[in-house]
């Protein structure tokens, strides 16, 4: 990326350029990959039924959970590859839920009621994730009583994990 100034435009009366500014010249390799990009976006805006605040909370969500799973696994020495996969897996497959319901929507004639009550359970369940694993990664003490009551009443009804 080079940066490239534009100077042989005519000056105001007052002698001030008003046209000079810096235009900034990609590589093909870059136009190649920002088009890529572009074309994936616009895939993904579309089958989701467009980015809106539902869908841009649900991705930041997902994204912290992750990489809150991540840096607890990485605290308790219990990082390890393979469920991370899984757990990008499980991501990917919660995206093509929210996909589906927007086509049921579509099929139906609604305005996004199942994609929005499908994006608001996922949302639900990636906050309790991240809250999860907070306590995992050892702040716990952080948060109030009641809510660390109810995280060991959650792990003592998956069987203690």
């Amino acid at each position: 990326m080079a940066y490239k100034t534009i100077t042989n435009q005519p000056l105001t009366p007052g002698g001030f350029n008003i046209w000079r500014c810096k235009v900034i010249e990609y590589t093909q390799t870059e136009l190649r990959i920002m088009a890529l990009f572009a074309a994936i976006g616009a895939v993904f805006s579309w089958l989701v039924g467009g980015i809106d605040n539902l869908v841009s909370g649900l991705l930041v969500l997902i994204t912290t959970d992750y990489v809150s799973g991540m840096t607890a696994a990485w605290k308790t020495g219990t990082l390890n590859s393979q469920k991370g996969f899984i757990g990008v897996r499980r991501k990917l497959i919660m995206l093509v839920v929210v996909v589906l319901a927007h086509q049921i929507d579509d099929a139906m004639g609604n305005k996004d009621t199942l994609r929005n009550m499908v994006i608001f359970a996922y949302s639900g369940n990636e906050a309790l994730s991240i809250v999860e694993n907070v306590d995992r990664m050892g702040y716990g003490e952080y948060m109030p009583q009641i809510l660390r009551d109810k995280l060991s009443q959650i792990r003592n009804e998956k069987g203690g994990k």
